[in-house]
């Protein structure tokens, strides 16, 4: 009888080792997804000295991967379904080593690009067959929770510590390395997987739906287009025709979900008020995000002199923060009202975009901006599983699914819209602040930093160091009221 009980109790600790393992091999390509979505920001003064992309390119090698991860996902979850979620794994895996050497190697700015939406439409698929694969495996709810905490954990930790990865990268290497560390991930991800996680489709998947995926993604990118290529270029007539291109296949797309059975996005759970409010919250808040990643590592090169890795040091406040927070918003949550708890967070957060509003030219900026980002960090990283929470909550339990890739969808597209708007936003506050219309130095901030240093001009140098810096305030002001018409949302009514 003991001896049973002790091959019973050494079965059940073996099995909850391996459980723990395949969620290890499920965290590394998520970790790898997360940093790649911000780790751009540090290696981007670096591809535009090399590369000289136009002010729109520059947008577009930022959120190409973005706008991809986050216009694909409903798709290839659908996907993923129909034919194994660990199938769909290591072929995304592939195509995400593979395009992540040609980005490394990329000779032009459209090159960069390419390879950046591809490792998008790779990562879009990675994050919901990972989630459908940790039900799977930890089938007790407690467990399950923990799992899933300790995922999130891992992929907003990426999030945060990818500007310190690119530091350090670009400190000995060139720019195509931050590209680079895909492969060996991936590479590692395609050996392990096999071994560790089962394979599980769903028996009753809907067909993919092509023309819904095609009109989603058209519509956002044609709408993306008309916004970067005004901000570059002026309103011409391409930029009209764009906007009026995907404004139609938006509405196209949104009447051809209310006719179907299955639908690519499920409106009726948008519709619910509870819900809706949720959404809008998760995607402006990694609006606000999103697009103040950008200027920071430009502020900190650019505006404040320093390198990639000196740079990079500056975010350690941040990667400590957003971790600490991940694991601090669940504990809050058992102990306090969950909306005390995300209002605070994002009080914190916004307190982090009001120094962002004040950030100086002078060296004092250093310790301002570390400091933002690390408040902004850390309410985020608070708050975020608690909105997740909230959508996966509310939605009926048949709908539990669509709720949670929804909540994903909304943060992974307001991030992408989030370096489109105020990427925007900023371009035009630095050319106004300028005031050179037309010159070398009006096309971004790293084409002002060139040309000044090119001519040894340091009337010039000030002048465009002072005219990002304006930038970067009139963006802190705008996630402050954003963050603001958050706050608001989250209050009102019944749900909080």
């Amino acid at each position: 009888m003991m001896t049973q009980l002790a091959v019973r109790t050494s079965a059940d600790a073996a099995s909850v080792r391996r459980r723990w393992a395949a969620l290890t091999a499920l965290a590394l390509p998520t970790l790898l997804v997360a940093i790649d979505i911000s780790v751009m920001g540090a290696a981007l003064p670096s591809i535009a000295r090399d590369l000289r992309p136009s002010a729109a390119e520059l947008l577009w090698i930022t959120d190409s991967y973005n706008f991809l991860v986050a216009g694909s996902m409903l798709a290839m979850g659908a996907v993923g379904d129909r034919i194994g979620r660990r199938r769909m794994i290591l072929i995304c895996a592939a195509l995400f080593a593979l395009a992540s050497a040609v980005g490394a190697f990329a000779a032009t700015p459209l090159l960069v690009i390419l390879a950046r939406a591809v490792m998008g439409v790779a990562g879009s698929a990675i994050m919901p067959a990972s989630m459908s694969l940790i039900g799977v495996l930890f089938t007790d709810e407690k467990a399950r929770v923990q799992a899933m905490g300790a995922y999130m954990t891992v992929f907003l930790g990426g999030m945060a510590v990818a500007p310190f990865v690119g530091g350090l990268l670009l400190a000995s290497f060139w720019w195509g390395s931050v590209f680079l560390i895909g492969v060996p991930v991936m590479a590692v991800t395609i050996a392990v997987v096999p071994r560790l996680l089962p394979e599980t489709r769903s028996e009753r998947a809907p067909r993919i739906d092509l023309v819904s995926t095609g009109q989603s993604l058209a519509a956002v990118l044609g709408i993306v287009y008309a916004l970067k290529t005004w901000v570059s270029d002026g309103a011409g007539t391409s930029v009209w025709l764009a906007l009026a291109a995907g404004l139609l296949l938006a509405a196209l797309f949104v009447r051809r979900q209310r006719r179907l059975d299955n639908p690519l996005l499920d409106l009726g759970l948008i519709r619910a008020p509870r819900v809706a409010k949720v959404l809008a919250a998760l995607f402006l808040t990694a609006l606000v995000m999103g697009g103040s990643s950008l200027f920071f590592n430009l502020y900190l090169q650019d505006v404040q002199g320093l390198t990639p890795l000196g740079a990079a040091w500056w975010t350690l406040p941040q990667i400590a923060c957003m971790i600490a927070a991940s694991n601090l918003g669940p504990w809050l949550n058992r102990r306090l009202p969950q909306r005390v708890v995300v209002v605070a967070m994002l009080l914190v957060m916004t307190l982090g975009f009001v120094l962002y509003a004040v950030l100086p030219v002078t060296w004092a900026g250093r310790p301002l901006a570390a400091a933002g980002a690390a408040l902004a960090a850390f309410g985020i990283g608070a708050v975020f599983p608690l909105l997740m929470d909230r959508v996966i909550s509310a939605a009926p339990p048949e709908r539990a699914g669509a709720g949670a890739a929804l909540a994903q969808v909304s943060n992974e597209l307001g991030i992408a819209v989030g370096l489109t708007v105020l990427g925007s936003l900023g371009t035009v506050v630095y050319r106004a602040r300028l005031g050179l219309p037309g010159s070398t130095s009006a096309g971004s901030v790293v084409d002002g930093v060139r040309d000044a240093t090119a001519r040894g001009d340091l009337h010039l140098l000030g002048d465009v160091r002072a005219a990002f810096t304006d930038a970067c305030n009139v963006v802190g002001l705008a996630g402050v009221a954003v963050l603001v018409l958050v706050l608001v949302l989250v209050r009102r009514g019944p749900d909080g």
